[in-house]
């Protein structure tokens, strides 16, 4: 609302809980009507996927990671994703598929989401539960580095070693993915060449208009190999 009161020409905007149907339409149709032309960064509400948008293919890169520790020998993976956001979801999406396409079947009981509120605590409080009710987990994909740190420091406080035991993933290659002596194997996520494209985006919008109505951007994720992961099949368990 700010904002609108403003001399702006364009906007990028990254949505909170994009997976949530979004209450403030509104102010939407307002930038529209004032034709101040907007792109999404990260993310985008399902009701606005016309609109033009810069993503990660999270898809793919939940794939990606998900692979790499089938491809170790990794069977009983845990997956760990964020609820409502579309990043979560299409991360979750990959995770399945690659299980899908080892023969492994999915297990839902297997999966941990949560949610924005309880991403400080229900991610470290699931995974003690599962290592205390002896389900088996021999690798664990999480949705973010930061969630990955919180799965470590579960797995610790069960007496867990990682990845000697358990391996674990991140997503992001953030600040976090190096930390007491373990580095997170990751998915790059290149934020200021995000930002980039989608402020050219918007200037060419700006100067030019929209292209068929829809200006869509998907960037091809990058696997980071760290020393969170081990290979299975040379363990003697």
């Amino acid at each position: 609302e700010e904002l609108l009161q403003k001399d702006i020409d364009g906007m990028i905007i990254e949505p909170s809980k994009s997976q949530i149907y979004c209450n403030h339409l509104g102010l939407y149709k307002k930038l529209e009507e004032y034709q101040i032309p907007y792109v999404f960064i990260q993310g985008y509400y399902p009701q606005m996927m016309e609109r033009p948008q810069v993503l990660m293919d999270d898809r793919k890169g939940g794939y990606m990671i998900t692979k790499y520790l089938l491809e170790m020998g990794h069977k009983d993976i845990i997956g760990v994703f964020k609820a409502d956001d579309t990043q979560g979801v299409n991360r979750h999406k990959g995770y399945v598929e690659a299980l899908q396409e080892f023969g492994i079947l999915y297990n839902p009981d297997k999966v941990i989401w949560f949610y924005t509120e309880d991403r400080s605590m229900h991610p470290y409080e699931s995974i003690r539960k599962m290592r205390n009710e002896s389900v088996q987990m021999d690798a664990v994909v999480c949705y973010n580095d930061q969630i990955a740190r919180e799965v470590i420091r579960a797995l610790c406080d069960c007496g867990t070693k990682v990845p000697e035991e358990v391996s674990v993933t991140g997503y992001d290659n953030s600040n976090l993915s190096y930390s007491d002596g373990i580095r997170l194997t990751t998915i790059a996520h290149p934020q200021e060449k995000l930002g980039e494209i989608a402020a050219k985006l918007l200037v060419d919008i700006i100067q030019n208009g929209t292209k068929d109505g829809r200006n869509s951007i998907l960037i091809e994720p990058e696997i980071v190999i760290g020393n969170s992961c081990r290979r299975r099949e040379n363990l003697d368990n």
